[in-house]
Parts: C-alpha cells; sequence; structure tokens
C-alpha cells in the first residue's frame, strides 16, 4: 500500500493513503515506517493494520486532552478529529462511543453547564438556543435543559440587566431616538418586541399586546 506524509508541525506529519487523510502521527513514531522520512513510501497490508492502530492510538490520546481542556459536546468532538487531527473517518465512531461510554462526553450535561454560563452572561434564551444549535446539540436536549433553566425570574433578570446595558449604551442620544436604538438593539438580542416596549413604558405596549 502506497502513502504520503504532509508536514503538519515541525514534530508532526499527517498520513494519507490514496488522498485520504488516516489521521496524525509523531515523526519519531512514524520514523519506524518510512525509516527515511521520504514523502512517499509504501507498507504491507500488516504494517498498514498496525499503522492505523498507532494512528487511532494517538487520536484517543489528543482527543483526551481536549476533552481535559473544559466539557465539550458530541459535535465538537467530532469536528476536533476531523478537521483539526484529520483522523481517518471510518476510526472515528469508536473513539466518540468510547468517550462517551465513560461519560466523558455527554451532551445533556454540556448543554446544561453551557446554558448555566450563558445564563450569567445574561444571554437571551433565544440566544441560548441558537448557540446551543451551533454546538450540535439536539433539538430535545436543547428543548429540557432551557425548560430545567429559565423561568419567569431568571427571564426577567436577564432582560432587566440586558435593558440597563442599553440604556447606559445609548444615553447620549435623545429619548425617542435612544429608544428606538434600545428596541432594535434587545430584539436583535432575542427579545421579543412587546417585552421592550413593555420595559421602555410605552403606555400602548400593554394594550397592543392584547
Amino acid at each position: 500500500m502506497k502513502l504520503k506524509t504532509i508536514k503538519r508541525t515541525k514534530t508532526t506529519s499527517i498520513v494519507l493513503a490514496n488522498d485520504e487523510y488516516w489521521g496524525i502521527l509523531p515523526d519519531k513514531i512514524l520514523h519506524f515506517y518510512c525509516k527515511e522520512q521520504i514523502d512517499y513510501f509504501e507498507l504491507s497490508d500488516e504494517e498498514a493494520i498496525k499503522l492505523l492502530e498507532e494512528i487511532k492510538k494517538q487520536s484517543w490520546n489528543k482527543l483526551l486532552d481536549y476533552l481535559a481542556y473544559r466539557e465539550r459536546s458530541l459535535g465538537e468532538c467530532h469536528e476536533f478529529l476531523s478537521k483539526k487531527i484529520f483522523l481517518k473517518k471510518e476510526l472515528q465512531p469508536a473513539l466518540l462511543e468510547k468517550a462517551i461510554s465513560l461519560n466523558f462526553i455527554n451532551d445533556t450535561r454540556f448543554a446544561e453547564m453551557f446554558t448555566e454560563d450563558l445564563i450569567r452572561k445574561s444571554k437571551s434564551i433565544v440566544e441560548i438556543r441558537n448557540k446551543l444549535y451551533q454546538k450540535k446539540i439536539n433539538q430535545e436536549i436543547i428543548s429540557e435543559v432551557l425548560q430545567k433553566k429559565f423561568d419567569s425570574k431568571t427571564t426577567d433578570e436577564i432582560l432587566e440587566a440586558n435593558f440597563k446595558k442599553a440604556k447606559r449604551r445609548f444615553s447620549k442620544f435623545k429619548k425617542n431616538e435612544c429608544n428606538k436604538k434600545i428596541l432594535n438593539y434587545l430584539t436583535r438580542k432575542g427579545f421579543t418586541y412587546w417585552e421592550v416596549k413593555e420595559k421602555l413604558g410605552d403606555k400602548y405596549g400593554r394594550s397592543k399586546k392584547g
């Protein structure tokens, strides 16, 4: 089997077979398979299997390092294996399933922690939902977590925090212009038109809502 290497860093290289990414290996390990460190080399089928196992082992260690830094979603881990360490597609499910079975990856736990952090940063429920989608959390988990973490008190506190921030931001404008900018700013952040109108004290807010 013919293989190819591409330098990734000073000490690591990407291994390819038939222009398909297999993964990354340290050069000190790769040296045992292509002793002269040439761009192209050949391996027997048996040697290729051993090389793949070595890549899988190294990729697992890389994944553990990635998970040790902070909580990660399954989607983030899949992207890491594909785009950061170029792991062969067929090898990815086994590593991800192993990490899940060891509870190193847990999308519900991730979603709860991620949501709590964003609530502390006064993000609206719409912003949080969109960010969870971006992390590739499924709809069922998103709905369960948001229902668990949000109540009327939390919603009111987040709106109040953002409203005060918006008032400070646009305080140099005249009242009507200030209110308009606050309305646009907060609706873009996911708060409803009527929530903001009510906060602004618009006397027509309640009647129009009805």
